[in-house]
């Protein structure tokens, strides 16, 4: 009998020392449930802006005219492809550092910040390569 007392007596204590974790007179309880429902609200608000934008643009209009655009696939293929190795070139030849105390260091900034302006653009970095050949004197 005294063993069955003295083992209700340590379940008392254990228990009693024992805090639940969804208390609702916990004060973060509250805190985690109004934080959850703010980023919840806008969650859904991003979402829904998302869902707004993509539809935005696309009338009936706009989508006749991007079918009918006259498109030059070849040039777009050649800005991809070349345009990295040839701005690598034109830099490296028509660097400002080059012509320093001469009389072409002031064109070769002006090349050199548009060759910088137009790094992906194939066809301005072209013409700007036989304009650096022309003025520059550089040989390619």
């Amino acid at each position: 009998m005294k063993d069955v007392l003295f083992s209700q007596q340590i379940d008392f204590i254990l228990m009693k020392d024992i805090v639940p974790v969804c208390d609702i007179n916990n004060i973060w309880f509250w805190l985690s449930i109004i934080e959850f429902i703010v980023i919840a609200y806008f969650s859904y608000k991003l979402l829904r802006k998302k869902k707004n934008i993509m539809f935005l643009d696309l009338t009936n209009d706009n989508l006749k005219e991007s079918r009918n655009a006259d498109i030059d696939m070849n040039s777009i293929m050649d800005s991809i492809n070349q345009s990295r190795d040839l701005y690598v070139k034109l830099c490296s030849l028509c660097h400002p550092d080059r012509f320093v105390n001469t009389s072409k260091e002031k064109i070769a900034e002006e090349i050199f910040q548009e060759i910088s302006r137009n790094k992906r653009n194939f066809k301005e970095l072209s013409l700007l390569k036989t304009r650096a050949t022309i003025e520059l004197d550089v040989e390619m």
